[in-house]
């Protein structure tokens, strides 16, 4: 299978989570697949959430950059220790007038960022178009974009590295070296040794039709090995590492 591989990083990030919009705002530990797709969106020019209303139709639909890339397999490995990031909480002003109607219009925010986030990312076509694959492979190997890509926040643009096409080829070991959605019994997990680790997030995984709001699953990075019976099913390898795409 041929994958699109690169590198996404910035010196901060914030992915924040919707559950949580008063006193503090909250990040994700990484990169989610919708995410990853508005990123992908912004880099081939497609719309996003302030346009889902197309051609006068009274149902809302997706925004474009999910209806047209959500078909694309992603893998997600994070470069930090354990797929750990440092998150350090932030405090400022937002005195833009219409942030807040409190005397001033000041809305004093604390939110969450990471620091140095580092990701290797894999795309695999599956069932998006041909005509939008090769124009994605051609902007991110010749360094080109419509709008500039960002982590979370348009004050944390996206660094794109090390862009190549890579072949892989179909896999079933029992250890995943990437991000992957797991829903079997965590004690089933096994192996690592005694430097075993065990990441744990509950993040998007995809859109709702109609108002948007993320669905969400369980993702996992660990150096335990996988029970046979509950391996992701999109498990490709490179002949030295195991990802999941999902």
């Amino acid at each position: 299978m041929k994958s699109l591989r690169f590198t996404l990083s910035g010196p901060a990030a914030c992915f924040r989570q919707p559950d949580v919009n008063t006193m503090v705002y909250f990040t994700y530990n990484n990169v989610h697949k919708v995410a990853l797709l508005g990123l992908l969106g912004a880099v081939l020019g497609l719309r996003g959430y302030c346009n889902t209303k197309l051609y006068g139709l009274e149902e809302y639909v997706y925004p474009e950059f999910y209806e047209v890339l959500s078909p694309l397999l992603v893998s997600v490995v994070p470069n930090g220790q354990n797929g750990y990031f440092a998150k350090k909480l932030q405090y400022f002003n937002n005195s833009v007038g219409y942030a807040s109607k409190e005397e001033g219009g000041n809305l004093q925010v604390r939110e969450q960022w990471l620091e140095n986030p580092n990701w290797t990312v894999f795309l695999a076509q599956h069932e998006l178009a041909d005509d939008v694959w090769h124009k994605l492979c051609d902007y991110l190997l010749h360094g080109k974009c419509v709008y500039i890509p960002y982590l979370g926040r348009n004050d944390f643009p996206a660094q794109i590295d090390e862009v190549q096409l890579v072949e892989l080829s179909s896999s079933c070991l029992p250890r995943i070296h990437s991000l992957f959605l797991y829903g079997g019994d965590l004690k089933d997990l096994d192996g690592g040794g005694p430097s075993q680790y065990l990441f744990v997030e509950t993040a998007p995984t995809a859109l709702a039709p109609k108002h948007n709001f993320y669905e969400f699953g369980r993702y996992l990075f660990t150096n335990c090995t996988v029970p046979q019976e509950v391996l992701p099913t999109q498990l490709y390898t490179d002949s030295e590492r195991q990802y999941s795409f999902y």
